[in-house]
């Protein structure tokens, strides 16, 4: 989570809404001459940007800092930003790389079933035979996104969000179930403890019950 930074519009803080933002994009590079600056998408469908009045950047060095919106403009390689007090090409270009995030208040309300991806991290992930690890981050690769589950003992797995391999996502609740351990991929991580066999899959077998279909949002 950026740290809290003052806003240049004089406002006490960059959560405007009060809540936790959520990423959607990234600052690409910087567009002609007058302070606009190309965002990259998360989801190149997001229309979240266009309907934001702030947003919060979040640079590489770990500085972060809200922005009022001056004007939004969508392009085929993703959205046009210009920000009030950014009017020239090198103060955008001093934002470029920042991650962008936008308050939930901002966002289209989440239909039934829906979740945003960030609030997957840190819930408790179960398989059919209990409990397994926790989430530990979210990476989102072209075609799919997945959750990193951290086992007890330190190995690190990641697991595809796809229905298939869910029983059930309970944001409100804490915890995901999985219906099999079969989707998982162990990925590097720190050292294991003695415990080595503990953050394997211990059980690949049972019947689950009938799931409801996830449908993970990055931020639309």
């Amino acid at each position: 989570m950026p740290r809290p930074a003052s806003r240049p519009d004089g406002g006490d803080g960059p959560r405007p809404d009060g809540g936790a933002p959520l990423r959607i994009g990234r600052l690409a590079r910087a567009h002609g001459l007058k302070g606009e600056l190309e965002v990259r998408l998360d989801w190149p469908d997001s229309r979240a940007l266009l309907e934001a009045k702030r947003v919060l950047l979040s640079r590489p060095d770990g500085d972060s800092a809200a922005y009022v919106i001056a004007s939004t403009r969508s392009t085929g390689k993703g959205i046009l930003l210009r920000l009030e007090g950014v009017g020239d090409r090198d103060a955008a270009e001093a934002l470029c790389g920042s991650t962008v995030s936008v308050g939930r208040a901002d966002l289209p309300p989440l239909e039934e079933g829906e979740y945003y991806l960030c609030d997957l991290v840190g819930l408790e992930v179960s398989g059919p035979s209990g409990p397994f690890g926790r989430v530990l981050e979210i990476q989102m690769y072209p075609s799919v996104d997945a959750i990193v589950i951290e086992a007890p003992d330190g190995a690190r797995y990641e697991q595809p969000l796809l229905a298939e391999w869910l029983e059930r996502v309970d944001v409100p609740g804490g915890g995901i179930v999985l219906r099999s351990l079969d989707g998982l991929l162990e990925v590097p991580g720190p050292p294991r403890t003695e415990a080595g066999a503990a953050g394997a899959p211990p059980d690949r077998e049972g019947t689950p019950r009938s799931p409801s279909t996830p449908k993970p949002r990055a931020g639309r």
